[in-house]
């Protein structure tokens, strides 16, 4: 009882420091001890002799066990580690299978998908349907704990016995049960919980504690490295932010800036830029047009003209580029990527000589994000069939985004009696030819409500 007494000792203590520091936590649930009868049946049932640790854990502790956690979404575990966010082991006797069986079901069309199943004994699955087995081909009592990976068809060796698969995952904080999380600790003999990496991982699961934007709101660096982190800006973090000696603050993210490799922390450094310094940063923005810096992306110079500069100014800057860059053969996605942020109505008229099939490549969220009046509606509807369809995409799209409560959107500009725009919508269902378009026009009739 000893092993036993010492990793559930290991495991609760696991739980409490990661419900201590605001994570997910499921308790410890062990079901009943099994019977040396019902390992006999079992085993008869099977086929196989029961690995002797297994056996002693079902006897000794339970049948089944299950306990799960994930961190919280403020804890910052560091990015090479990033693939693991939670924890998890689980056994239940009754699943116990003879996996020859499961390779014999998966045999199609000719092809032996499975075939690495055959010899082994299925003791529990991952969350992804990845399964966990004993290899009983191999000799001895004690059998290796291997993965088995259900979309390659492919085994890795994870531990040499059941015993020596609780210990090992225990000793590294009892990562999640999809391989891509304990990946970084593999080698050819199965889990090493020594290795530099091993260390690492440990040396920061025993020290971490959750962040909190109280904790780092005086300090720039972790402050960014916070909010790069969770993905999020809002009022609160701004204004923080704005609490720094803005000089410093602006000369530190344009340090980051062109430090950062990846487009995403690179776009997120802008937003903060754009929404702590507004026209503040409307010289710097012009120089970025003026010397075309190649370092920083174009997308990202668009979005910082939407914020930093005068609309008037910036948006002719945004429309000249895109038309110098496509030879007028404009992408939807081109298009809304560096007109998106700017939500305003020139870009309506801008687009109007540009929109082409499909509309739904982001023609119509651009004409959404673009915050159309009801002129546009009805001008829009009396042009080409590609400018139609923008707006009965565009106005379907309205009403689900403003089910799911999107911020970004405003009251149309405009917009006629009910009875007016129901005569409006019949009208242009009535001109329709594709089934497609009807329907979406028909889901506007049933939700009119949701415009008003």
């Amino acid at each position: 009882m000893k092993d036993i007494n010492s990793l559930l000792s290991k495991w609760e203590q696991l739980l409490q420091k990661i419900k201590d520091n605001n994570g997910k936590v499921y308790p410890i649930e062990i079901g009943k001890k099994a019977t040396m009868q019902e390992i006999a049946a079992k085993e008869k049932e099977l086929g196989y002799q029961l690995p002797p640790s297994y056996k002693y854990f079902v006897t000794s502790l339970g049948k089944s066990l299950f306990f799960y956690y994930s961190f919280s979404d403020d804890t910052m575990i560091p990015n090479e580690f990033r693939e693991i966010f939670s924890g998890q082991i689980y056994w239940d006797f009754n699943f116990l299978q003879d996996l020859s069986i499961v390779a014999d079901d998966l045999i199609e069309d000719g092809q032996d998908y499975g075939r690495s199943l055959r010899g082994k004994l299925e003791f529990t699955q991952s969350d992804n349907g990845d399964i966990y087995a004993f290899d009983m081909s191999v000799e001895g009592e004690e059998k290796p704990v291997v993965y088995w990976e259900h979309e390659e068809d492919t085994v890795t060796y994870v531990a040499d016995s059941f015993i020596d698969y609780l210990v090992k995952i225990t000793d590294l904080g009892c990562i999640g049960s999809e391989k891509w999380q304990f990946d970084y600790f593999l080698s050819d003999s199965g889990l090493n919980t020594t290795s530099p990496t091993a260390n690492k991982w440990k040396h920061w699961l025993e020290s971490f504690s959750e962040t909190t934007l109280e904790a780092v709101k005086h300090n720039m660096e972790e402050l960014l490295a916070f909010v790069l982190y969770r993905d999020k800006l809002d009022e609160e973090t701004i204004a923080i932010f704005k609490s720094f000696k803005q000089n410093e603050l602006f000369q530190y993210l344009l340090e980051e800036l062109h430090k950062k490799e990846a487009m995403k922390d690179k776009r997120f450094i802008c937003k903060i830029i754009g929404r702590v310094f507004g026209l503040n940063a409307e010289q710097w923005v012009r120089r970025l047009w003026e010397e075309k810096q190649e370092d920083l992306d174009a997308g990202l110079r668009s979005y910082l003209t939407s914020m930093c500069m005068d609309k008037e100014e910036g948006l002719p800057l945004v429309f000249y580029y895109l038309e110098q860059q496509s030879n007028e053969k404009i992408t939807g996605y081109d298009a809304f990527s560096h007109l998106g942020e700017f939500h305003s109505r020139d870009v309506i008229s801008w687009m109007e000589n540009y929109v082409t099939f499909p509309v739904t490549n982001f023609w119509d969220k651009l004409f959404v994000w673009s915050n159309f009046s009801w002129e546009d509606v009805e001008s829009w509807t009396s042009l080409e069939e590609k400018h139609e369809v923008t707006v009965i995409h565009a106005l379907d799209m309205y009403i689900r985004e403003k089910e799911a409560k999107h911020k970004y959107l405003q009251v149309i500009e405009g917009l006629p009696a009910k009875s007016e725009f129901l005569d409006f919508l019949v009208k242009l269902r009535d001109k329709q030819v594709l089934k497609k378009r009807i329907q979406l026009i028909e889901h506007l009739i049933e939700n009119i409500d949701l415009f008003y």
